[in-house]
């Protein structure tokens, strides 16, 4: 009579991984605001009945309308943009001022 198998150590992570992934993945989704199930079923194919209707609509920049987090996410993005686009003037500008001074430096 044959003994009795035993499991390898990659066998048990791989069955582990199998179960601890999509809940990893389905967890962050609801996280960042999104989801996660609706992302998982997207992403391996399963159509539920009327997704296409239930789906969430997303702006053209890829935040959904209805998500509050994501509006928030959005208005600060655009502040900080503005304003690290003010940094950039203002050192131009300086960068400008600078050179110039150079010059005139170099004349004398």
């Amino acid at each position: 009579m044959p003994g009795k198998t035993k499991m390898t150590g990659f066998a048990r992570f791989f069955i582990l991984m199998l179960f601890v992934v999509p809940l990893a993945y389905i967890g962050a989704s609801y996280y960042n605001g999104q989801d996660g199930i609706q992302n998982l079923k997207n992403l391996i194919g399963i159509e539920s009945s009327g997704s296409n209707a239930s789906a969430d609509p997303k702006s053209e920049d890829g935040f959904s309308l209805f998500s509050k987090k994501g509006s928030k996410d959005l208005e600060a993005l655009k502040t900080e943009n503005a304003d690290l686009k003010e940094i950039i003037r203002e050192q131009d500008l300086e960068i400008a001022e600078l050179k110039r001074q150079i010059r005139l430096l170099q004349r004398k």
